[in-house]
């Protein structure tokens, strides 16, 4: 999920049925969505991460690549497999809306590509890719087969299996929630390489069963209570 905090909008993306539900943020019980972006012309293919550009007015989204789609003239519906991707979409998009581009191919280095979180400051994409056990950043205009600016990855670093990510962008640090650790690992948003984190939450010693962090698919930040979040 992603959040509008000016139009106080929450968007959502949905795996199984390959779209983006967008709610009013106070929204409760069986309310509609105010927009939903679905579609064989989306090309939303297993969506996992979700993020918002709020300068540029753009959201975008990370996808396995697993592909149901309905095929014109047959009943039923239908599946393939595609290369991972960044699908990037207006911010008022809504129905079976074409990507206004799409960050996709080998140089991307892509591989379950799950939750990620923009800088806006910066104009860079951060993705926790899980598959890979690394980090890979993309400038904000990126598009095709690019390479990422930046990667984090290597034994130093303590990735393992990332499936969350978030940014506090007042202390510059990018925190990593690690489900093959299971641990927290915070970098400089510039960090680059196998680099060592800036430190490391864990619930008990290195090398030890850590109580309390157990499988933590995703990560956050409160800015308000500078708080970092871990659902388990």
């Amino acid at each position: 999920m992603a959040a509008d905090e000016e139009k106080q909008l929450l968007y959502m993306t949905i795996q199984s049925d390959n779209k983006i539900v967008v709610y009013r943020k106070q929204a409760s019980g069986g309310e509609k969505p105010v927009r939903t972006i679905e579609g064989n012309d989306t090309q939303l293919e297993d969506p996992h991460g979700i993020a918002l550009d709020l300068k540029n007015k753009l959201i975008f989204v990370s996808n396995f690549g697993n592909v149901d789609f309905k095929a014109a003239g047959r009943a039923g519906r239908f599946g393939k497999f595609e290369p991972p991707s960044i699908t990037v979409y207006p911010m008022e998009a809504s129905g079976n809306v074409k990507p206004l581009r799409v960050i996709e191919g080998p140089k991307t280095l892509m591989n379950w590509p799950a939750h990620m979180a923009f800088h806006e400051e910066r104009q860079e994409l951060f993705v926790a890719n899980d598959a890979d056990n690394s980090i890979l950043v993309f400038r904000a205009t990126d598009e095709g087969d690019s390479a990422p600016l930046r990667i984090i990855k290597g034994p130093k670093t303590g990735i393992k299996s990332p499936p969350g990510i978030a940014l506090d962008g007042k202390l510059g640090e990018l925190y990593v929630a690690n489900m093959g650790t299971p641990s927290i690992t915070v970098f400089s948003v510039t960090a680059n390489g196998d680099v060592v984190p800036t430190r490391t939450i864990r619930g008990g010693p290195e090398g030890a069963v850590g109580l309390m962090i157990g499988n933590p698919g995703a990560v956050g930040y409160d800015t308000k209570r500078e708080q970092i979040l871990v659902p388990n």
